[in-house]
């Protein structure tokens, strides 16, 4: 009789790839720095938004020689 260990209450393989590369200090901190990076472009700088919407107004309104009257006068 051929004793085999049940294998059901195993886990399925995980669909998530393995890393090959041991999680170093140097490892860890460059995967730190880029997450930094990546949530430092995620935020929204309301200031910075505005002073782009400003001059695209701006220039939106010399191209068509449109002037403040202008945008009072149709409001």
């Amino acid at each position: 009789m051929n004793m085999r260990p049940d294998r059901s209450h195993r886990h399925p393989p995980s669909s998530h790839p393995t890393r090959q590369d041991p999680l170093t200090d140097r490892r860890f901190e460059d995967l730190l720095q880029q997450a930094s990076a990546f949530f430092a472009a995620t935020e929204r700088n309301p200031e910075a938004e505005r002073q782009v919407a400003i001059a695209e107004i701006i220039e939106t309104m010399k191209r068509y020689g449109l002037t403040v009257e202008d945008l009072r006068a149709t409001g």
